[in-house]
């Protein structure tokens, strides 16, 4: 019998594991002051989904729990009301979940962010405790001179995994090089990581000294960096709704003396974008027809979403012959309702309706089989048979 009551007492700790969280802000940093112990500080917004997360299953993992418990004294905070909004910013904290952990002077000595799982959690904890890898250490080591490329990739790497501006950093820091030691391995690195700015003095230091850089580094790595950095660049053009018939027109433009592994295959990317964008159609068959030729794309969802356009919009029957084979192809690989419909389509406008009728009706009969909205099969072969 008293086995069972040990039993019984024990497993109600296991399960109600949790971290212990201070309830003032002024007692926690005047335990940390007096015991010498950090403060972990959760800094969260009542919003925030990914820190519900961490409440409901980090924050009540046992090896979690006990860690913290024993090695901080833990502050649970919502920063957008009192007095979490003073310390947002006198921390600048603008990311939720942050992790920051403060001495009894208030510095901080080490920060994380986002949702982690128990095992990045408790490394994230054993890190604050190592004098070693924490940010302020790694800050101290910058501001006495320590720039080999190892530790600013480090550096770099810590102040992303803080969520604090790392590119900016970067910035900075190659903002005051001379640009002649680019290519040497700290600069470098660090630009090659983290400029991704085509309109940087560095970026066009480099383009307009290419052959320097790939004498001194190997053509493959400046090709490397040439094409991911264009690319990063379209894909934020790409994204923005302000700006975006500018930002496609400058980017256009600034590529034109580019030369590179991979930059006809870009400049087409951007070229087919932009004439879509415009809906310039005549244009747009054109650099579809020449980048899939290039690229040989083979993709069943790419071709299909090039031939509906063809189908929609382009009226050339050597281009629509052309769109009607990338739509048997991707039939061929991935023969859905919507691709056999493409396919179908693309014969219709061809003039070869009995071919189309034929797929239409395949592709509502699968349509009906996986019980899919049939309404623009019936719609389509309705058109077709009339």
């Amino acid at each position: 019998m008293k086995k069972l009551i040990i039993l019984f007492c024990l497993t109600p700790l296991g399960l109600n594991a949790q971290i212990k969280f201070e309830n003032s802000w002024k007692e926690a940093t005047s335990k940390a002051r007096m015991s010498g112990k950090l403060i972990f500080l959760d800094a969260y917004a009542e919003w925030c989904e990914p820190c519900k997360e961490m409440e409901e299953y980090t924050f009540t993992d046992l090896e979690v729990s006990n860690y913290y418990n024993s090695n901080f004294i833990n502050v649970h905070m919502d920063m957008e009301a009192y007095p979490g909004v003073e310390l947002a910013e006198e921390y600048s904290i603008g990311v939720f979940p942050s992790y920051l952990f403060i001495n009894g002077n208030g510095e901080v000595v080490h920060r994380g962010c986002g949702a982690m799982d128990a095992n990045q959690f408790l490394n994230l904890g054993e890190d604050a405790m190592d004098d070693n890898v924490t940010l302020l250490s790694m800050e101290n080591r910058f501001d006495q001179g320590d720039r080999s490329a190892d530790f600013m990739i480090d550096y770099l790497e810590l102040l992303e995994d803080a969520c604090l501006d790392a590119e900016r950093f970067a910035a900075d820091y190659l903002n005051g090089l001379e640009l002649s030691n680019l290519v040497e391995e700290t600069p470098w690195e660090v630009f090659a990581s983290y400029q991704w700015d085509i309109y940087s003095r560095e970026f066009q230091y480099m383009l307009n000294n290419q052959k320097i850089y790939e004498e001194a580094l190997g053509q493959k790595v400046v090709n490397a960096k040439l094409y991911d950095t264009y690319l990063s660049q379209y894909q934020e053009v790409f994204e923005s709704d302000e700006l975006h018939d500018f930002g496609m027109r400058a980017l256009l433009h600034s590529f034109k003396g580019a030369s590179f592994a991979g930059a006809d295959t870009l400049r087409l990317m951007m070229n087919l974008h932009y004439s879509e964008y415009k809906e310039n159609w005549k244009d747009y068959a054109g650099y579809a027809v020449e980048l899939v030729g290039m690229t040989n794309i083979s993709d069943p969802e790419q071709l299909n979403e090039l031939a509906w356009k063809f189908y929609l919009f382009v009226h050339n029957k050597s281009q629509l012959e052309i769109a009607s084979s990338w739509a048997a192809q991707a039939v061929d690989q991935q023969p859905e309702p919507s691709i056999i419909d493409t396919y179908a389509s693309l014969q219709f406008k061809l003039g070869n309706k009995k071919k189309a009728i034929e797929l239409e009706k395949r592709a509502l009969a699968l349509a009906e089989e996986l019980y899919d909205d049939t309404s623009h099969y019936e719609y389509q072969l309705k058109k077709f048979e009339n």
